[in-house]
């Protein structure tokens, strides 16, 4: 769950920097959004995983 985690991370970063390249439009900053709030999901269902365990 972690890796993919880190990966929805590293995904939010190259739609972030390709974000910054391109004129200022605002479906790559809500690719940015989706994939940290992706991450974000993915971690708090780890956590919640780990406290029934």
């Amino acid at each position: 769950m972690n890796t993919m985690a880190c990966r929805a991370v590293a995904q939010a970063g190259l739609a972030a920097g390709t974000a910054s390249l391109d004129e200022e439009r605002a479906w790559p900053l809500l690719l940015v959004a989706g994939w940290l709030t992706t991450a974000a999901d993915l971690m708090l269902e780890q956590s919640l995983l780990d406290s029934l365990a």
